[in-house]
Parts: structure tokens; sequence; C-alpha cells
């Protein structure tokens, strides 16, 4: 298995219907290929984690670089996976505007599950340090 994160830019800000698009797409393609992860955006900055098999993942991240939507794609961490992050996420999401966040499925239920992880992991810290600085605090 294989674990992929990258930080993009989106090319200008995001409407709540676009961001709702790119999840439909992203948990359908997800599914498909058995990969996991969650994508964080905020003030057009973009974080995404995906997991799963190396191939499933290489093809994914290959649309991803090719999406118009985006530019500045930056690969955080590219590595062997022993033991899934998310392993129930088909794509957890999160966005600043939480007033708006329960309008759309798919939305993480709670930004705690991610600050309260004490594992350590690089990702982990990675992750908390976007949700602290976007004011990223989605209760459930």
């Amino acid at each position: 298995m294989k674990q992929l994160a990258y930080v993009s830019t989106a090319i200008r800000l995001m409407t709540d219907n676009e961001l709702t698009d790119i999840l439909k797409v992203a948990r359908r393609r997800n599914a498909e290929n058995d990969v996991t992860g969650v994508l964080l955006y905020s003030d057009g900055t973009f974080i995404q984690v995906l997991e799963g098999q190396a191939d499933s993942i290489d093809t994914i991240f290959d649309s991803i670089v090719n999406d118009k939507r985006h530019k500045n794609i930056i690969k955080l961490v590219d590595d062997k996976l022993d033991v899934k992050y998310f392993p129930d996420w088909n794509m957890g999401f999160a966005a600043v505007d939480k007033d708006k966040v329960h309008e759309i499925t798919g939305f993480l239920g709670s930004t705690g599950e991610i600050l309260n992880d004490g594992s350590g992991n690089l990702l982990a810290g990675i992750l908390k340090t976007f949700i602290a600085t976007n004011n990223l605090v989605i209760e459930n």
C-alpha cells in the first residue's frame, strides 16, 4: 500500500457547488479504486491525503496533477504504508466555512478526529498544522 499527500493552490476561490462536485467525483473514484483519505480546503488551498494500492494512487494522482482547477502541486508525502491512517474515510472532507459544513454529505464529522491523534505520525502533524492555521474547527 501507499500513502500520498500533497498541497495545491486553487486557480481561484472555490464555490460551495464546485467543492461539492470535487467531493462527489473524489468519493466515486476512490470507492472504485479502494482508496481512502481526506481532503481539506481553506481560502484557495487544498491539502489531500490518499491511501491505497500504489497503482491506484499513482493513477488518481496523475488525474489530480492534470486538473486545471488548481496549480502549484507539491507532494508532501509519497511513501509505503502498512496500515491506512484513514481506513474508513472514502474521502473525508472539510472546508473553512463551518456554517455550511453540514450541507454536504461526506464532510468530516469533526476535525477532532485528526486533532486528537496522538500517533506522532508525520502526516498527522501536517494535517493538524493546516487545520489549526486555517481554523478548520468542525464539531459534531
